[in-house]
């Protein structure tokens, strides 16, 4: 998606759920580390980094979202595109029963 652009997002599951939302700021999740044709691409982060990001991430999750005692519950969208992939799939792998 792309910042201040309308994208519509889907619970993974229940069909009916939809929302459009506008994201204000977007950040990248993912990078190329590994190409198949040039091994290799970027150096790794060290063990501390690596160490630093995760709490770094671990302390910007809400509070009722970690707690051991009833948390909360954590809500997921999915893309248009990323819903019907899961259905596809979904369809495509559960077996189908025959009646006779």
């Amino acid at each position: 998606p792309a910042t201040g652009e309308r994208v519509l997002c889907r619970h993974p599951f229940i069909e009916q759920k939809r929302v459009a939302v506008i994201p204000k700021r977007v950040i990248k999740l993912h990078s190329l580390v590994f190409d198949g044709k040039n091994g290799v691409v970027s150096g790794q982060p060290t063990l501390n980094e690596t160490r630093r990001f995760v709490n770094d991430q671990v302390n910007r999750t809400r509070a009722d979202l970690l707690r051991y005692i009833n948390p909360g519950e954590y809500k997921v969208s999915v893309s248009e595109n990323t819903f019907r992939f899961l259905h596809h799939l979904w369809q495509s792998e559960t077996p189908v029963r025959e009646l006779r």
